[in-house]
């Protein structure tokens, strides 16, 4: 493999005849001291009819998923038993900061790993070197007829899935959008040899840039700054795509210098998937409320959810951050507006109560700081500064 694995995996292995035996994956042995050990995903044998052969699947479900009925977007991941305990942890680091949603993570791990990755190529050296190439087409017919169906038939899924690859794998990824565009609606394709064949791959990109009018999907490339002709031909890639005009379609290629090619996938799928998911999360929410105000916010959590899979209202954290700044620049009248403009679906959090009837308070305003103290204490009854408050200002507590 030509990625490094830096972290031992203890693995179960159980023999299965067609579909699923499940055992924990787990990060670690029992210690000596008698810990736990942290199981981050489950070790599925999955007999394929049209690789003829089982196949090791890694999935790692999201937190809490045994516990509700929620249903999640898919991550497809090539290279499983190299990248998966770091993938496991970049998506739910990004979903815990609420930069992605919970994704199922499912490692496809390898058995012939050029058959699987590469399209047939007639150039002799290729051949010579990476010999039972030329498997991609069957490779990809498994991923479409039996490994998506069997994940949609056995886990909560959305209709919204991403592939992953590095290296072959990202070769990959960009001739499994070329070839059947619709079978993911996000691409994350890293340090790749589009060379191969005499770039009859990016051959392929071409056409179907040329010949596609609208695909709502996401394309995220990477290259280190060692690649050199690697390098080159992904540039060619990029002057392809930059003359786009598919609608819905967005990419981005990024250059990563400080990295090697066994290092940067790791900085890529990070990025990647955060990139895909761009209208998942808001970086600025104050900048985009200056800008078009709550109905700009709100339009922007919507439209990101549905581009997704999602009906999706703004996160109330948001809503705190916008009334913060708006009392960070002294725009108490505004900041209130904000923050009692819908109780029902954002219930005011008690500490900002607290902190716009401080403010009204010492500007002298008596009744509206009343009025928002005991708002603050019908949040939180156990709140003694707001008790203490509206003693002083004459009003007995709740």
């Amino acid at each position: 493999m030509d990625a490094i694995r830096a972290t031992r995996l203890v693995l179960t292995v159980w023999l299965a005849v067609f579909i699923s035996v499940t055992v924990p994956f787990t990060v670690a042995a029992q210690s000596e001291t008698g810990g736990e050990p942290v199981v981050i995903g489950s070790k599925i044998q999955f007999h394929s009819r049209i690789l003829n052969e089982t196949r090791t699947l890694l999935i790692s479900k999201p937190a809490g998923y045994d516990d509700e009925t929620e249903r999640y977007p898919v991550l497809y991941l090539l290279d499983g038993e190299d990248n998966f305990v770091h993938t496991v942890g970049i998506v739910r680091f990004l979903a815990e900061s609420e930069r992605i949603p919970p994704m199922l993570v499912v490692g496809i791990a390898n058995t012939q790993r050029v058959r699987d990755l590469t399209p047939h190529t007639d150039v002799e050296i290729e051949k010579r070197f990476h010999p039972g190439n030329g498997g991609a087409d069957t490779f990809l017919e498994f991923i479409r007829s039996e490994l998506i169906p069997y994940i949609d038939q056995n886990y909560r899924t959305r209709p919204y899935r991403v592939l992953a690859g590095h290296s072959l794998g990202g070769l990959f990824a960009i001739y499994a959008l070329a070839s059947s565009p619709n079978l993911f609606n996000g691409y994350i394709a890293v340090d790749m040899p589009l060379s191969w064949n005499n770039e009859s791959v990016i051959s392929k990109a071409k056409a179907w840039i040329k010949n596609t009018k609208e695909f709502r999907g996401d394309l995220y490339l990477t290259a280190t700054g060692e690649s050199g002709s690697a390098l080159a031909a992904i540039h060619r890639l990029c002057a392809a795509l930059e003359k786009t005009q598919i609608r819905g379609f967005r990419w981005s290629f990024q250059q990563m210098t400080g990295e090697t090619h066994n290092s940067i996938f790791h900085q890529s799928l990070y990025s990647g998937l955060d990139r895909i998911f761009d209208g998942w999360h808001l970086t600025d929410p104050f900048g985009l409320y200056e800008e078009g105000g709550l109905a700009a916010v709100h339009r922007h959590f919507s439209d990101g959810g549905k581009r997704y899979g999602y009906e999706r209202k703004t996160p109330a954290f948001t809503i705190s951050l916008i009334v913060a700044g708006l009392l960070g620049k002294g725009r108490l009248e505004e900041a209130a507006s904000v923050l009692l403009s819908d109780p029902k679906n954002y219930p005011p959090p008690w500490n900002q109560l607290e902190a716009l009837a401080r403010t009204y308070e010492q500007r002298g305003n008596k009744q509206e700081a009343i009025y928002i103290y005991k708002l603050s204490q019908q949040q939180n009854p156990k709140n003694e500064y707001a008790r203490k408050q509206l003693e002083q200002l004459g009003m007995k507590s709740q």
